[in-house]
């Protein structure tokens, strides 16, 4: 708790933590969730990385408490944010149910799992760790069920310690997608190097240490290799065929947005969620959201 209450602190200041501590107050999930309330109450979904705090109860998107079975994937026995993992029935997402099953696969790689498995996938602050995020969110639609949902946090720019690093384009996604990236991609690495504000990252130490765990990243998975605003969230998620349902951007350094696959021959409209005044953007608490 001190920990993250210092790293909110030096991200955002007394307003990050007297807007979290309402939150935290009021109990209550952020507006977004009420477009995947339906779409994981009493349903059977997959997630990718954590288990996160924000899908608990009386959290953001408390879809813990909704679901009736959830299973999970994480890249190695051994991450830096759940220590040791093993495989089996030992994924507990909520105390008041089973375990869901633990796998090891990469999130760009779930061969393990047939299609059209999942009523639903979750991933918070996962998708930003990946080399080929849109690989990984082909591989999330292929096993989710027609109509089946999406909910993804990342995390925004303007609230990290990426603050100094341009936001990604879509060009440059769909570029690492064409040519097959892979997790032993280093190509960020100078950027990141150059632009980490480490005073936002307390936890990677000092500049020797952070490099040294950046140089080794596939074993680590610590590197942001692509930097998020809502705008490219959204565009990335309209490029990958996903209808969005709704899309809010949360202090103290959250993009929330709740999607969907829908079922064969149809095809997304999300123009009003890319449009340049769309909803979102106004109410959004980062600068970059906001259309020029």
């Amino acid at each position: 708790m001190i920990q993250t209450f210092h790293r909110m602190w030096r991200t955002q200041g007394p307003r990050g933590i007297l807007h979290a501590a309402a939150r935290r107050v009021m109990r209550t999930p952020v507006s977004a969730f009420d477009a995947a309330e339906a779409l994981v109450c009493g349903k059977t979904g997959l997630e990718i990385g954590g288990s996160s705090a924000l899908f608990g109860r009386g959290r953001l998107l408390p879809v813990y408490p909704l679901a009736s079975h959830i299973d999970n994937c994480n890249f190695s026995r051994r991450t830096v944010w759940e220590g040791d993992i093993t495989e089996g029935d030992t994924f507990q997402f909520d105390s008041r149910k089973k375990p869901g099953s633990q796998y090891l696969a990469e999130a760009a790689d779930l061969s393990l799992f047939r299609d059209a498995a999942y009523d639903f996938i979750l991933s918070s602050h996962t998708l930003e760790h990946v080399a080929n995020p849109l690989r990984a969110l082909a591989e999330w639609k292929r096993v989710l069920k027609g109509e089946g949902a999406l909910l993804l946090v990342l995390p925004h720019r303007d609230g990290t310690f990426d603050h100094r690093r341009p936001v990604t384009t879509l060009a440059h996604l769909i570029d690492d997608f064409e040519r097959s990236t892979g997790e032993d991609d280093l190509s960020h690495l100078a950027e990141i190097l150059s632009y980490h504000d480490l005073a936002r990252d307390p936890d990677a130490g000092n500049f020797e240490a952070f490099k040294a765990r950046s140089e080794n990243n596939l074993a680590y998975r610590c590197m942001h290799h692509h930097v998020f605003d809502t705008p490219l969230a959204l565009a990335m998620l309209d490029h990958a065929g996903f209808d969005i349902l709704a899309a809010e951007a949360v202090r103290p350094f959250h993009v929330v947005a709740v999607a969907r696959k829908l079922s064969a021959g149809r095809v997304p409209d999300n123009r009003a969620l890319l449009s340049t005044d769309a909803a979102y953007r106004r109410r959004s608490p980062f600068p970059s959201d906001h259309p020029n």
